[in-house]
């Protein structure tokens, strides 16, 4: 009950701030920019929440990158609209067991959450498993010509 409160609220914020206010979401929100990489950690059971304002319809693509070792967190990715609608969810599209959502969006704020899909099942934590972690977020022209 806890978790759709949070998103209610979010989804309220996101209507009643519109598109042009978007530090007005919660201070723990991580601004993605186009054509920047962020690099990060993800802890187990965390859940990181990015989003990102686009000025225009655009195609995107958002893609997490994880080292090339087997040993790896699995980055899973949930993008919403700004109303709070789920647009699309994606678990292992990407290289290896990252994901890679690709849509084209009209313009507007929209939230990314990420968390580690992999898990671990051990009483004492999974120390062993490499954290880190980027996501890259590009944006395409959209024309008709």
């Amino acid at each position: 009950m806890v978790y759709r409160s949070f998103w209610f609220v979010i989804a309220l914020l996101l209507f009643s701030i519109g598109s042009t206010q978007a530090a007005s979401l919660p201070e723990d929100f991580i601004l993605l920019k186009p054509s920047e990489i962020y690099k990060g950690k993800l802890g187990e059971r965390e859940v990181v929440r990015f989003y990102f304002t686009l000025d225009r319809t655009l195609d995107l693509v958002l893609e997490s990158k994880t080292p090339s070792r087997t040993n790896n967190v699995y980055p899973d990715a949930v993008l919403f609209y700004p109303d709070g609608r789920v647009i699309t969810r994606d678990w292992s599209s990407g290289e290896g067991r990252n994901f890679r959502i690709q849509r084209r969006l009209d313009a507007g704020t929209y939230v990314l959450r990420v968390e580690d899909g992999r898990g671990c099942g051990s009483l004492h934590g999974c120390p062993e498993i490499n954290r880190d972690y980027m996501i890259e977020f590009t944006v395409t022209e959209v024309s008709l010509f």
